[in-house]
């Protein structure tokens, strides 16, 4: 590519946290390579980074718009296109002027494909190996692990990111440090399925819990958990995470909760476990957020069906939902199942929608008149600045706090902020 000196380089990413992780690093990356700058819109950039997501249709036609919209509207910047959309369709983007697309496992030569100089990736790690700190200092996010060895029917993921591998401790330790030293206060582990953090790694048992108790020796920050798939997720293993420092907040993506649609579904579990890991949850972390996905209309739901999805999420133990409607992706068996009607996806959707908002509301007033402590971000709302409570509940800070400010707040009507998900 034929860049100018000190080239401005504007990153977008559509999708998850790892992505948004990624996107950071390599944006980082080429800013460094480069000699360049880091700019925060697509106007004032040389070169556009777009990290795409295929996980949905939907979000997958995002991304293919997104794309186009940068190519019509910024002339002279040049594009790349990387995650999951450029394994998966990469022909999305052809004949598409100025456009480069680089799969997943390119993203480590990126720079180098740029720069032209020779890239020194060890194998051995995932990328990146060095922790992206160019973000706000309040939380940072860290992979642990990438790609899923489970089969779900209706997942492209293992297609798009190819099976389970562990980032070496060492490396997730070192990054970590580098991550406390610039002050970040809050750490999120990310990945796939962090649940199989160190299978095929480590022979000794090494695992998540084990990583979370080293991650917490280096001290100056909390740790939260990101989505934990239910598949590998054991009682042992939460009994396990209770250690101080780790923020009392699960996402645990269920699905569904009917053991008929779980089974179409490839999950591994039935809906009696999923109710033993929320009584132990509950048991083990008092006052715990947990949040779940589910998936609205999957091929052959009944009402039945549906109805024990909302009996789980009825569950006062489950407090907001990530809602999917079904989206078949190509190449997935769930394509191939025979569809619901559109309608019936739509109404699903909208009705656990609805039960979402209610528990979140329900949790958030059952925190009333507790003490918490809370994140202080850099995020305003009606010009005051908001922060976190280690269970997820947004709040007003106090006049005093800074940003960065690990602080105490007793939670009332008038500092919650109920509008924020």
């Amino acid at each position: 590519m034929n860049l100018p000196e000190n080239t401005a380089v504007f990153g977008y990413t559509l999708g998850c946290r790892l992505n948004s992780y990624e996107t950071e690093a390599l944006v980082g990356e080429l800013v460094h390579k480069l000699s360049g700058k880091r700019v925060t819109s697509p106007e004032e950039a040389d070169l556009i980074l777009v990290n795409t997501c295929a996980v949905t249709g939907r979000s997958q036609a995002r991304s293919r718009k997104t794309v186009r919209a940068y190519v019509a509207r910024h002339p002279h910047a040049k594009i790349i296109v990387t995650g999951c959309v450029a394994v998966v369709a990469p022909e999305d983007y052809l004949g598409m002027d100025r456009v480069t697309v680089v799969p997943n496992d390119g993203k480590s030569s990126i720079a180098s494909m740029v720069t032209g100089q020779k890239s020194v990736f060890d194998e051995e790690y995932l990328y990146p190996v060095f922790a992206p700190l160019a973000t706000s200092k309040t939380r940072a996010f860290l992979k642990i692990q990438d790609g899923c060895s489970n089969r779900c029917t209706y997942c492209i993921v293992p297609l798009a990111r190819g099976d389970s591998r562990s980032q070496p401790r060492e490396l997730v330790l070192s990054q970590a440090r580098e991550m406390a030293e610039a002050g970040y206060r809050e750490i999120c582990l990310t990945g796939v399925d962090i649940a199989d953090y160190g299978r095929g790694l480590y022979s000794n048992g090494y695992g998540l819990p084990e990583l979370v108790g080293e991650l917490l020796e280096i001290g100056g920050f909390r740790l939260r958990i990101g989505s934990i798939e239910p598949q590998y997720l054991t009682i042992k293993t939460l009994e396990n995470l209770v250690v101080p420092g780790l923020c009392r907040h699960f996402h645990i993506p269920f699905q569904s909760g009917s053991d008929d649609i779980l089974k179409r579904m490839g999950r591994r579990y039935c809906r009696e476990e999923e109710r033993e890991l929320l009584d132990a949850v509950a048991a083990l972390f008092p006052g715990a957020c947990i949040g779940s996905d589910v998936i609205a209309g999957f091929p052959g739901e009944t009402e039945k069906d549906h109805q024990q999805s909302l009996d789980l999420v009825n569950d006062e133990r489950i407090n907001y939902l990530h809602v999917f409607p079904f989206s078949p992706r190509p190449g997935t068996p769930a394509a191939e199942m025979k569809p619901i009607h559109t309608e019936k996806i739509t109404t699903r959707s909208e009705e656990l929608r609805r039960l979402s908002a209610s528990s979140r509301k329900k949790f958030r007033r059952s925190n009333l008149s507790t003490k918490q402590t809370m994140l202080v971000e850099s995020r305003k709302i009606d010009g005051r600045m908001i922060g976190l409570t280690d269970n997820y509940i947004p709040v007003y800070a106090p006049e005093q706090a800074a940003e960065g400010e690990l602080t105490e707040v007793m939670l009332s009507e008038e500092n919650i902020c109920w509008g924020q998900r």
